[in-house]
């Protein structure tokens, strides 16, 4: 008897176009199964985007609340929830990039409010758009953190690198905060140019200035193990210098 070989259906050319449909069933089925865990992935992005955003309505005022007047445990929070894994890091309370970065839109929010929009006449052309302004108001305040976090490292003698830098920086980020805010506030003040403005606006400055530098000088005493008068000799020459980039910062935008 003469052998039979099983032929493919979807080969066998009378049959192509009636069983076109059947051998390629397969690939509608997997396209709709990609596009519905695509769109059940977006819907678990949003759904974890919008959880992130209403807790910032507890998290922000508590995270607030305990720089202002827990500000060395709040430093020595940020060094430790580092050594936790990503997932489990700043369960209470608000990551100090993102805190200091809610803080500074905040600020210039309230400040905007306080002294009106800028005059077009005397701001660069650059900083009308608000982003542009945004971002200059976080460099500047970003840069505190920056300089005070790498006056530790040279003081300890240790490489700069971003591992090392990481925990200092994010433990002075906690702290920048209030004192952007403050800052914010005082400037807006003195814009005004009114006599009751102006005094509250240094008032405000001097308070923030002296409650930052003691700040300051704790934690450089307590991360040194120095004394509070080389530690504050430390912190202030950290500070000065924080002044004087972000002042010539300033100069050169606007010059």
């Amino acid at each position: 008897m003469p052998a039979y070989r099983h032929a493919d259906p979807c080969a066998h050319a009378p049959y192509r176009a009636e069983l076109a449909g059947g051998c390629q069933s397969d690939m509608p089925l997997e396209h709709i199964r990609d596009t519905h865990m695509d769109f059940m992935n977006i819907l678990k992005s949003f759904e974890n985007f919008i959880f992130e955003v209403v807790g910032w309505l507890y998290f922000y005022p508590r995270t607030m609340w305990l720089a202002l007047f827990r500000p060395g445990e709040m430093m020595a929070y940020a060094d430790d929830e580092l050594d936790d894994l990503p997932a489990d890091q700043y369960e209470s309370t608000i990551s100090p990039p993102l805190f200091l970065l809610i803080t500074i839109v905040l600020a210039t929010w309230a400040a905007d409010s306080i002294s009106g929009p800028d005059d077009p006449a005397t701001t660069p052309a650059l900083l009308l758009d608000w982003k542009n302004s945004l971002l200059l108001t976080a460099s500047i305040y970003s840069v505190y953190p920056l300089v005070l976090a790498i006056a530790l490292l040279r003081q300890q003698h240790r490489q700069i690198d971003r591992r090392a830098l990481r925990p200092p920086f994010y433990s002075q980020c906690f702290v920048a905060a209030p004192f952007a805010l403050a800052n914010a506030l005082a400037i807006s003040l003195l814009v005004l140019e009114k006599s009751h403005s102006t005094i509250g606006g240094l008032a405000l400055f001097a308070v923030t200035l002296i409650w930052y530098v003691v700040l300051q000088t704790r934690w450089f005493a307590r991360q040194l193990g120095v004394s509070m008068l080389r530690a504050f000799w430390i912190a202030a020459l950290a500070i000065v210098a924080g002044f004087v980039i972000t002042g010539a910062l300033l100069v050169a935008i606007f010059n």
